[in-house]
């Protein structure tokens, strides 16, 4: 196969500028991709999955702004190519070179690894939270800050997240989908492993007990950045997708939106619906320890002690009412999802 078999262009030429006429820079990307010469099942697949379309993206936009038809508004399709759709990958910025959203060129020549580079493709774009969680590189300045112990092993991205699921996961929503992997896939019968394991077990997230502090944002406005930094953190609140997620509690992540997020983008008003849906949303950190503050208590406590008598304030480890207070605009969205004030034990259903 030669250049022109993937790239277009005119052999034999005359001069360089004849050879170029008409040349395709990314074969890969869009609908008519010449991947799908040999490889058409997955092509078809990928060309309405999670990573091409950013399905999840336009799914929030659409809830928030009252709006189904979003992308018809000619700035707003434009604000979203922009921010946001720069950041869809086609097979290439993911076989042969870095997206080009992380500055592109290739990795190793031409080259084509069936198996994407986990710090030149996967972590170039999932890389200010997931890659920084999974190699413990958010914050060196925090005693006991750890890379996620699978990371450690010599686990990757691929252990994981298989193929399939990168090719073909499609939905409203990235956990809309049976391909995302569990715990569960590979740590079977330990329910009774241990009296907290029996314990919790049913209504915990494993990732409650054993993530470190994750990162929340306070707000970002599309185009111009954060309007605050971030901030590392850890909430344990109610489910917000237990029809996708069997826990009654799991972490909680502060993700960056406010009501006039889109305002660069031409829209006039602010998110008509911007309360609809939750800004604190159900997340899987990529910072798993066996030993994490709720696991490993002070000498003399057991993990009850440590984690029970947490504070009602922001400084605690529960989603409560004095999150709520912190963001006043957000609270109905997230009223559902608080824990009450006080001892667990105290609480009633």
């Amino acid at each position: 196969m030669g250049c022109v078999y993937c790239h277009g262009g005119v052999e034999p030429a005359e001069d360089k500028y004849d050879a170029h006429e008409g040349m395709t820079v990314d074969p890969s990307d869009g609908t008519e991709a010449v991947c799908a010469q040999c490889h058409p099942e997955i092509t078809a697949a990928y060309a309405n999955s999670f990573h091409a379309k950013l399905l999840g993206e336009r799914t929030m936009i659409a809830v928030r702004s009252g709006n189904p038809d979003w992308e018809s508004d000619p700035d707003m399709l434009a604000g979203f190519e922009a921010s946001c759709n720069g950041c869809h990958a086609s097979c290439g910025q993911c076989h042969i070179s870095r997206p080009d959203s992380a500055a592109g060129g290739f990795i190793d020549g031409h080259k084509f690894d069936a198996t994407p580079n986990m710090i030149n493709q996967c972590t170039a774009c999932h890389g200010s939270r997931v890659g920084d969680e999974f190699r413990g590189i958010h914050r060196k300045d925090i005693p006991g800050y750890q890379a996620d112990v699978h990371y450690l092993s010599g686990m990757r991205c691929e252990a994981c997240h298989t193929a399939e699921e990168m090719h073909s996961a499609t939905g409203e929503h990235r956990y809309d989908t049976d391909l995302m992997p569990r715990c569960e896939d590979c740590h079977e019968d330990i329910a009774d492993s241990n009296a907290y394991h029996s314990t919790h077990m049913d209504e915990f997230a494993c990732t409650v007990c054993h993530s470190q502090d994750i990162k929340h944002c306070e707000a970002c406005h599309a185009g111009a950045g954060l309007d605050e930094p971030s901030e590392l953190g850890f909430k344990i609140g109610r489910n917000p997708l237990p029809e996708h997620r069997p826990y009654t509690y799991v972490p909680l992540r502060h993700i960056p939106i406010v009501p006039d997020t889109y305002a660069p983008w031409g829209l006039k008003e602010d998110l008509v619906d911007y309360d609809m849906v939750p800004s604190y949303k159900y997340t899987v950190p990529h910072n798993i320890q066996r030993w994490t503050p709720r696991t490993e208590p002070d000498e003399g406590e057991t993990c009850a002690d440590n984690c029970h008598e947490t504070p009602d304030t922001v400084d605690g480890w529960f989603f409560r009412q004095a999150d709520l207070d912190r963001f006043p605009a957000e609270a109905a969205s997230n009223q559902a999802y608080i824990v009450p004030d006080g001892n667990p034990l105290t609480w009633e259903d």
